[in-house]
């Protein structure tokens, strides 16, 4: 019989890529099959009347965002009480007799708007009942905040040139990939970023995917770092781009000549230098995103099964604690300055996107990955097993209990390796030799 499992996976969109988000896994002799919702992003070309008729709908869709989050909010401060979806829902109609200008944009689109006002209330609660965040009103989007429409239930696929969009008309667009044949379209979203439209097609079916490995001949263990984006326990690494960095020296001038404008007054010039700000800062998500599925592709390439460390990216980001004198009652220095350095290094990396790309990717290939607690990989020798402690700031690993002289990220991933193979009953043919003792020769602990 059929084995059905459901899976959730979370994928980071990036432009033609497929988004995975949910999966139902039929597992049917050698073939795998997905029934699964995913999404193709293509590049649109809407001419200047089209891209005005859709900034317009943007802007309407913000005012009705803003217009029901207020009475929300003024119903809850005011009379303890609650307004939901359904009821704002109703109140459409009328809103298009009072202001006949929403007629223009498409009776769904505004429905999804309000979907996405409860989406955020309800957040709003459930972090005022776990108590785990400061709990706070979903915030008014300003000018400039709403760059997006969705069609929940579009079904129309698209032709060789153009799509066509209700209440704007023909689009052109780049249709560069074919959705496969054997799915329903689900829902398009328009949107726009650094200038650039773009509708993300959404649909559901099944898709024919790789068999699951039974034997993983080529296991690798992956420690992730910010000299080295990733150092594998072959001795390979992958130097990190620092994408951010890169720019960094443009997006202050730009930031800068943007704050002087702003003190001027200049309101022409603020408008233009924030759509070069913009396009600045899309390019670095680009060129990051790039090399993550490029980088993601060359390590699936060489690796049936990837040992990595369960880093916890949010808590290692956070800011310092601040000290103060018990005596004085002054504060003392506690490092935050050296502290938001490293916090901007390890959010310029992408760490997280990374691992969510190599794990739909892996999935998809039929390959393993395993995920291992991260205490003590850089410390313990990979040769002996003995703790040999140093700071971040000592980039080689010296045993004096081995004698053992590795590269200290090398020497992590040797540890994540061997704790990912420890963790899993793999049978003689699945765990190679390598795994069993040390690559420099030397015993495994």
């Amino acid at each position: 019989s059929d084995d059905v499992n459901v899976i959730s996976c979370y994928y980071i969109p990036y432009c033609d890529c497929i988004i995975i988000l949910t999966l139902s896994i039929i597992y049917d002799m050698n073939l795998v099959k997905m029934e699964t919702v995913m999404a193709y992003k293509y590049r649109i070309y809407p001419i200047r009347s089209q891209a005005s008729r859709l900034e317009n709908q943007f802007s309407m869709c913000r005012h009705l965002y803003n217009w029901n989050l207020d009475e929300r909010i003024n119903a809850y401060k005011e009379h303890g009480e609650t307004i939901s979806y359904n009821q704002q829902q109703n109140a459409l109609p009328g809103l298009k007799k009072e202001r006949p200008w929403f007629k223009s944009v498409h009776s769904q689109v505004l429905q999804d708007v309000l979907r996405r006002l409860d989406r955020a209330y309800d957040a709003f609660f459930r972090r005022v009942k776990q108590g785990t965040q400061a709990p706070g009103f979903p915030r008014i989007k300003h000018f400039g905040e709403w760059n997006s429409i969705t069609y929940p239930q579009y079904k129309e696929r698209p032709a060789v040139d153009h799509i066509k969009v209700s209440k704007i008309g023909d689009i052109k667009i780049r249709y560069h990939r074919d959705i496969p044949n054997n799915t329903k379209i689900k829902t398009l979203t328009i949107s726009k970023e650094a200038g650039k439209w773009f509708a993300c097609f959404s649909f559901e079916g099944i898709i024919s995917n790789e068999p699951k490995l039974e034997t993983f001949s080529r296991p690798l263990g992956i420690d992730m770092g910010l000299i080295d984006f990733w150092y594998d326990s072959d001795g390979f690494s992958v130097p990190a781009p620092k994408h951010l960095r890169q720019s960094e020296k443009k997006l202050k001038r730009l930031q800068a000549q943007l704050s002087r404008a702003k003190a001027q007054q200049d309101w022409p010039r603020v408008r233009k230098l924030k759509k070069a700000l913009a396009k600045c800062h899309y390019r670095v998500k680009c060129r990051r995103n790039d090399f993550l599925h490029k980088t993601a592709n060359d390590l699936l390439s060489k690796a049936d099964l990837i040992c990595f460390e369960d880093l916890k990216i949010k808590n290692m980001i956070l800011k310092p604690q601040p000290k103060q004198d018990e005596a004085t009652g002054a504060f003392l220095p506690n490092g935050a300055s050296a502290k938001a350095g490293l916090n901007k290094s390890i959010a310029d990396a992408g760490w997280g996107k990374f691992l969510s790309i190599l794990k739909y990717k892996a999935h998809g290939l039929g390959k393993e990955l395993i995920a291992v607690k991260p205490h003590f990989t850089s410390q313990k020798c990979s040769g002996c097993g003995e703790i040999v402690k140093k700071s971040l700031s000592v980039r080689t690993h010296k045993c004096p209990h081995c004698g053992l002289i590795l590269n200290r990220d090398h020497n992590a991933a040797i540890n994540i390796l061997r704790l990912g193979l420890q963790s899993q009953s793999f049978s003689a043919q699945e765990a190679p030799t390598k795994a069993e003792g040390h690559p420099c020769g030397i015993a495994a602990a």
